[in-house]
């Protein structure tokens, strides 16, 4: 392997199996859950929550109408793979971003989010004596709490639009804070409030702006919600915000994560095994160190209580999770080998080394899971 200081750093060892025709049914269960006429926008912030934004990116190309990122850094390095679809970016336009990246957006035509009068005047200061327009999606506060503008000064915004000409209204949106509970009251109450705002300024009448509201959860749980265009992330990789019992849609894990076996060790009964002496053996043990650890995104509060999977032998990890490896007690795993592939997270929901399963260990949700695996990760598409 010829070595150059522009390679990106790439760990083929550790390796991220992303299967694209899962990841095509999962969305194609989603938009026929969906009416026909409802844009599909395919969320890949975040590296592809984790899956790899690059790889996901050049799957759907085809298959969806949008993507959102959370923000400028993201639709950037993804304009060029895109094939013209439109890009949304979930920061909101502020001052902080800088005339060039204002600039940009204009150029490339990013549909960006709008929360704030002030991001409005800076993005019209930006522009002005230019012949760009930004497409803008105004963001309505309905109870998320977070980067919504408040009904009160939707007013004054609508009415400062007319005079911004280097400006276009192109969306407006809102977003669910409780879509992914079993109570949804909250989120219908949402639900009415954004009604009455699109009521009160007639905008399901205009064609020239797309209404949306949706994430996954809302997607699937609240049809009334979908409007014009969907916004699904999770979903689209294979889960539920939270295990359903009876889902509406078939969602499939669409990623694997497996590394190899580097050594093989024999350790007394009575030893201690890794950091702190965490954890000491009750019998002749065989040990399998995994070089992956908390720096590729497995959680040090795994050790001691997670396991992986060697072929469809589930294997205890014992010791502390360091910062890049990993020991697995391998003393009932038949002719184990070194090189050997460990699953370190399935791609099945009932699986032991599952992400609902680590996400019940680490106690947070599938999300978290995910976006940590390491970008150094190799990510091989089939």
């Amino acid at each position: 392997m010829e070595k150059s200081c522009l390679q990106p750093l790439i760990r083929p060892d550790l390796q991220a199996h992303i299967y694209s025709a899962d990841l095509l049914n999962n969305v194609r269960n989603l938009r026929t859950f969906c009416p026909a006429r409802t844009k599909f926008c395919a969320a890949v912030k975040a590296n592809g929550y984790g899956h790899g934004i690059d790889e996901i990116v050049g799957i759907l190309k085809s298959y969806v109408d949008a993507f959102a990122v959370a923000t400028f850094y993201e639709a950037i390095h993804i304009e060029p793979i895109t094939e013209g679809k439109p890009i949304l970016i979930l920061e909101p336009v502020n001052p902080a971003y800088t005339p060039e990246q204002i600039m940009l957006c204009a150029r490339y035509g990013f549909h960006c989010e709008l929360s704030s009068l002030e991001g409005l005047e800076y993005v019209s200061r930006v522009l002005k004596c230019t012949s760009l327009r930004i497409p803008l999606h105004l963001n309505v506060e309905t109870g998320m709490g977070r980067c919504g503008l408040e009904e009160g000064l939707c007013q004054t915004v609508f009415q400062r639009l007319a005079d911004c000409p280097n400006v276009r209204l192109a969306g407006v949106m809102t977003h669910f804070a409780t879509a992914d509970d079993e109570d949804l009251s909250y989120a219908y109450e949402q639900l009415f409030r954004f009604e009455k705002f699109l009521e009160q300024h007639r905008l399901k009448d205009r064609g020239d702006i797309t209404i949306h509201a949706c994430n996954s959860a809302g997607t699937l749980k609240i049809p009334q919600a979908h409007y014009g265009m969907v916004r699904c992330g999770i979903s689209m990789y294979g889960y539920y915000s939270r295990p359903m019992k009876n889902p509406p849609v078939k969602l499939t894990p669409i990623l694997k994560l497996q590394a190899p076996i580097t050594q093989l060790n024999t350790i007394p009964s009575g030893y201690p095994v890794g950091y702190g002496k965490s954890f000491i053996t009750a019998r002749p043990t065989t040990a399998a160190i995994v070089y992956l650890g908390y720096a590729d995104g497995y959680r040090r509060c795994f050790s001691n209580r997670a396991k992986m999977k060697i072929g469809e032998t589930a294997v205890p990890v014992i010791g502390r999770v360091c910062m890049d490896q990993v020991i697995l007690d391998v003393t009932e795993v038949p002719n184990v080998s070194l090189g050997q592939m460990v699953t370190v997270i399935d791609n099945r929901h009932d699986s032991v080394c599952g992400v609902y399963s680590l996400a019940g260990l680490a106690d947070t949700i599938c999300y978290e899971i995910l976006t940590m695996i390491h970008s150094h990760v190799s990510r091989i598409v089939h």
